[in-house]
């Protein structure tokens, strides 16, 4: 497989244009905003994601969920009726329905006081995730049996009130700016469509401040009435109708520009952050694209892989520790350019028994590019260039009153057996165990000192020599 996504990288990658020539992973730095750099992805379970678990791309991610539930916009207070078409099964199997967390963390959402009613969800308006905050929520709603089904809810207050700012005469061939009573928001700017005689406006059209939403000068070309509506999550529409006097074009009149992507969340302060790329990744994402197929996904992987300044390759093979097998990207793309010249093929094998010199310079964390383009928490370099660790499950078992931890398979393999060798720490919640307070029997890690646990939630963390950290949680009732 990995020859023939080199095949196809021979036409695609100018900088990495050989044959079968292919790294596990490259290192490099890339200019990200503060704001992405934080930004926090989860899995089903609510775990954080940090690495890649595969490097395939998901064709199907970019299509739409089916909607199976509606609601009007409802007043804030309300109750919300959520409508869905008659399923009498799943709607018998609804157990949960909650309003999801703003990182998107299944274990944070806040359940909702709600009830089955004439084929429809009744969601209490006074719960108190909802009480008080207007704009859009994102509900879910969970069945037994059935993947989750979400929507979004409007929760609006009255209109905002539309003045003109500083009293002025709207003129054509002047900016015109509105300002906004009673437009009240806590974090990002409510204001997301302006529209003029019912055309709405490209984003490069207008600007907003604050509660000042400013029209550019060309944008109204005749005097007269014209209608202004304004849109803002949150809030009902504000609509005035306001007349234009006759002007002259100003001097400095600003010349419609292409508008960026308005949902762009690359909002500054910068950083330079190192990121790791897996090499197949990328070569995926190339192939897919040389295919015709284009998905988000797809462009942010190459977008970022472009992007960022390589400095080191690594390969895993056969290596334990591989804390010192990194090489110079610029070395090793030098080789093969070299290696074409002579119309030879250069493997990454045959690059490191070159003896390349060894890359030095290691960065304190790094963020690993995921297969839906988007990065990883942000985890040391030594975890980063670790083992993945085994697979494992955690259970209390209450006749024995031990805590149980083994292979999610429940089967010996040469990789948990080497793991269980090379472990060094055990800890629980923030307190690290004596080794007479746990023990290996038949391929498992058996936490025997009952008193470290409390009642509840208990994290465990598992540390192996050369091995990625292991955190697990389990419940003590």
């Amino acid at each position: 497989m990995k020859k023939q996504v080199m095949s196809v990288l021979g036409v695609l990658l100018s900088n990495v244009s050989s044959v079968y020539a292919a790294p596990d992973e490259v290192f490099g730095y890339l200019r990200m905003s503060v704001f992405d750099y934080h930004t926090r992805y989860f899995d089903e379970a609510g775990h954080v994601r940090i690495y890649p678990k595969r490097a395939q791309i998901d064709l199907t991610a970019d299509q739409p969920e089916p909607q199976y539930l509606f609601a009007a916009d409802t007043p804030l207070g309300n109750d919300i009726v959520i409508s869905f078409a008659v399923d009498e099964a799943w709607s018998q199997a609804i157990y949960k329905v909650a309003k999801t967390d703003a990182l998107g963390n299944p274990a944070n959402e806040r359940e909702l006081i709600w009830q089955l009613q004439d084929n429809t969800i009744v969601i209490d308006g006074k719960s108190v995730p909802l009480t008080g905050f207007n704009g859009l929520h994102e509900i879910v709603v969970r069945a037994h049996g059935y993947k989750p089904r979400f929507i979004n809810v409007h929760l609006t207050q009255k209109a905002p009130k539309i003045f003109v700012a500083n009293g002025r005469q709207p003129t054509i061939g002047q900016e015109l700016t509105l300002k906004l009573k009673d437009l009240n928001y806590r974090f990002k700017n409510p204001v997301y469509e302006v529209a003029v005689d019912n055309r709405v406006l490209a984003d490069s059209d207008y600007r907003v401040v604050a509660n000042l939403v400013t029209i550019n000068d060309y944008v109204v070309k005749t005097p007269g009435v014209h209608f202004i509506k304004l849109k803002a999550w949150g809030y009902e529409t504000a609509k005035r109708a306001l007349k234009f006097a006759r002007g002259y074009n100003s001097a400095s009149s600003a010349l419609p520009t292409e508008s960026g992507d308005s949902n762009s969340l690359a909002a500054g302060p910068y950083m330079n952050a190192a990121v790791v790329f897996d090499f197949d990744l990328v070569s995926n994402a190339y192939i897919l694209q040389a295919l015709g197929y284009k998905t988000r996904a797809i462009e942010r992987i190459i977008d970022t892989w472009e992007n960022t300044e390589k400095t080191m390759v690594r390969s895993k093979k056969g290596n334990i520790n591989a804390a010192s097998d990194f090489y110079r990207w610029e070395d090793y793309t030098y080789a093969i350019m070299e290696a074409e010249v002579e119309d030879q093929h250069l493997t990454f094998d045959n690059f490191v028994q070159s003896n390349p010199v060894e890359y030095q310079g290691r960065p304190y964390q790094v963020k690993f590019m995921l297969a839906d383009g988007h990065f990883g928490e942000a985890v040391a370099f030594n975890q980063a260039i670790a083992q993945e660790a085994p697979e494992l499950e955690v259970f209390f078992d209450e006749r024995k009153g031990v805590v149980k931890i083994r292979s999610v398979t429940n089967q010996s393999s040469e990789n948990l057996e080497n793991w269980l060798k090379h472990l060094e720490r055990v800890k629980v919640g923030a307190t690290q165990l004596w080794g007479y307070e746990y023990a290996i029997e038949e391929s498992a890690l058996i936490i025997t000192s009952r008193e470290r646990f409390i009642l509840g939630n208990n994290r465990i963390t598992l540390m192996a020599k050369d091995f990625r950290d292991v955190t697990l949680d389990v419940i003590i009732k």
